[in-house]
This record gives structure tokens, C-alpha cells and sequence, in this order.
């Protein structure tokens, strides 16, 4: 959830049958019984990553099983010998006679109506003397309370050590009759005859879970392959760039020239105007293993080529700060302002 979160997602669909029961629900004997669960079962996050202005993400869910989901629904499609029903009517009416306003959570309020938490930052700020060598251990510290969302994922990025020393100028491989692993490798000579043994996993990507490359997976997951080499070189280009941001930049640059064009900008042999050499291209280590496996690839969409970053082995992420959220002032509160002004004037 965290990673489609990420990746941009604007809908999640869930299958309750190969879903884990507890990260879809937990009834109310199991709440009562674990108090101190860490984990927040999906079915008490629907509605608050739905209302939430930094996610507003929709929820498809198949259930057959545990009926608390209709107490979240705001739309509800009952299948019945294989022809579909409206069922939000009956639904509402299950809810309310069976769970309305009983089911409580940790004494916030009712369980599937929790807002998204907002949590306060607390830093400490220090004086003059860093507070320390005036004999109070409160001296010269003030602590400040800023709130902060819970802006869930945080803000990451390929870690720039770790392209340097393991996948610049990279290039990738499918593996395995390309249905399901890729491997990442340094298109370096000097690399490749280094002493010094990492590990031999590292480049490694395995996305045989990844059930959206059934089909032409080939195509699609060498598609990814290059994609992410693209993700690889841009974030050394632009190091304050997120992975939701360099997605972004991903997109536009497929939407301008495709999958030619990304596949071209890999390459540094150009002429004296800036173009790539069709020559080099050709005889590049991403044509020649393109053409060897797969024979062309498919532009996959941006959710798989972020599974396909997060997954390589020896890859390493550096956490970025939060970016700074402009005020957003109420227009009520705008108006209840002006006529005040109004007033004192």
C-alpha cells in the first residue's frame, strides 16, 4: 500500500481471498484481546486515505467474508448468480443494525470513521551556549511543537554513494527467459576487473509476485529495466528530486519521444549537435540485449517501474525533508477576518 501510495496510485484493488486477514480487518474480540497491535488493519484506513488531501486514494476491495466493510462503503455492488445488484441500500441498513456507533477504536472515536493522524514534530531548539556549562539541564533549550502530517510514504531517493559505487552507468539484463528477474550490472570494464568482491546479488530484481507482468512480462519488465537506468541517471542530475518527482519526469520524458527516445538519452556518445549516434546505439549493451531476449519493449506504467527500483538488490535510498506546505486558510475564517477589519476601520 505504502509503495502504490508512492508510485502515485489514485485506486487500490484488493482481493480479500489472497489478502492477509489481518491487514484487512481485526473483529471486535481480537481488538479487545490485542490492545497493542502495530498493525492498522486496511479496513480503518479506507476513509481517511480517501479524505485526506495528500492522498485521496479510492479503495475497490472484493469481499465475501467479513461484513465490517460495510460500514466504510460508499458504494457497494452485490453479485448474485452472476449478475450484478446494487447493494448500498441493504448495505447501509446491515450497518446500522449491526455495528452503528458501537465498535470503538483505542477511545477515538468510531473505528471506520478515524480522520488520517496528524502528529505533532516536537525539536528542540538551542541557545546561545548549545544549553550546556550553566549548571540546568533546561537551560538554553526550548522545545517546539510544529504539526507536521503523517505524509506516509516519506520523501526518498536513490542514495547517490550507491550509484557511484555499484550502478553508474548501468546496464540490465533479463534473466531467466526474461519472464520475472532482471539484473543490474556496471557497463564498466575498470568495474568489472576491480578485486574487490561485493555482493553478488547486488543488481538483482526479482518480480515474480508482480502479477500486472503476466502476459508479454518480457516486454513489459525489460521496459521497467530501462526505465529504471533512466530513474538512475536523472537522480544524479537532480539530487533534491524525490522518487514521486522523478516518476514525473520519467512520464514526460516517454510522452515526448517513448521508448526510443529514454533508451537513447542512456547513451554519452553524441555528435557535435547533441544527437545520439545511431551507430552507438545500436551496438549498446541495452540494444544488444533487447534485441537478444525480448526483441522490443513495452513502456510499463510507473507503479511497476518503481517495484522494480525498490526490489534491486543493494540498492539504497536516502531520506529527503518534508517540503514546506503552504498555509491554507479557511474561507469562512477569510471572511470572519475582513469583517473585523471592516469594523475596526
Amino acid at each position: 500500500v505504502v509503495e502504490a501510495l508512492e508510485s502515485g496510485a489514485s485506486a487500490l484493488l484488493v482481493d480479500e481471498d489472497v489478502s492477509a486477514a489481518n491487514f484487512m480487518a481485526r473483529d471486535g474480540r481480537m481488538r479487545a484481546m490485542i490492545m497493542d497491535e502495530p498493525i492498522t488493519p486496511l479496513l480503518y484506513r479506507v476513509n481517511g486515505l480517501f479524505l485526506a488531501k495528500e492522498h485521496q486514494v479510492s479503495t475497490v476491495v472484493v469481499v465475501g467474508g467479513v461484513g465490517e466493510w460495510l460500514d466504510v462503503a460508499d458504494a457497494v455492488v452485490l453479485m448474485k448468480d452472476y449478475a450484478a445488484y446494487d447493494g448500498l441500500a441493504k448495505a447501509r441498513s446491515v450497518s446500522y443494525q449491526f455495528s452503528y456507533g458501537h465498535v470503538q477504536y483505542g477511545g477515538k472515536g468510531v473505528v471506520h470513521r478515524l480522520p488520517w493522524e496528524v502528529k505533532e514534530d516536537k525539536t528542540r531548539a538551542f541557545g546561545d551556549d548549545g544549553g550546556v556549562g550553566n549548571g540546568s539541564d533546561k537551560a538554553g533549550i526550548e522545545e517546539k511543537s510544529s504539526p507536521t502530517t503523517t505524509l506516509s510514504p516519506l520523501r526518498r531517493r536513490p542514495e547517490s554513494d550507491c550509484i557511484a559505487n555499484k550502478f553508474q552507468d548501468a546496464a540490465v539484463h533479463l534473466l531467466d527467459g526474461g519472464s520475472s528477474r532482471l539484473q543490474f550490472y556496471r557497463d564498466d570494464d575498470d568495474y568489472a576487473n576491480d578485486d574487490d568482491d561485493g555482493d553478488e546479488d547486488d543488481g538483482m530484481v526479482d518480480m515474480s509476485k508482480c502479477s500486472q507482468l503476466e502476459g508479454h512480462a518480457s516486454e513489459q519488465l525489460y521496459g521497467c529495466g530501462l526505465c529504471v537506468l533512466w530513474l538512475i541517471r536523472e537522480s544524479t542530475r537532480c539530487p533534491m528530486k524525490d522518487l514521486p518527482e522523478l516518476l514525473d519526469c520519467m512520464d514526460r520524458a516517454l510522452d515526448h519521444g517513448g521508448m526510443v527516445g529514454l533508451m537513447a538519452s542512456l547513451r554519452r556518445d553524441r555528435d557535435d549537435e547533441g544527437n545520439v549516434l545511431l551507430a552507438e546505439l545500436v551496438s549498446s549493451h541495452a540494444a544488444q540485449d533487447l534485441w537478444e531476449t525480448a526483441g522490443y519493449a513495452y513502456r510499463p506504467r510507473r507503479h511497476e517501474v518503481a517495484m522494480t527500483l525498490v526490489r534491486m538488490r543493494g540498492m539504497k535510498f536516502d531520506m529527503l525533508p518534508e517540503k514546506p506546505k503552504a498555509l491554507e486558510i479557511c474561507p469562512e475564517e477569510e471572511a470572519k477576518r475582513r469583517e473585523e477589519e471592516s469594523r475596526k476601520k
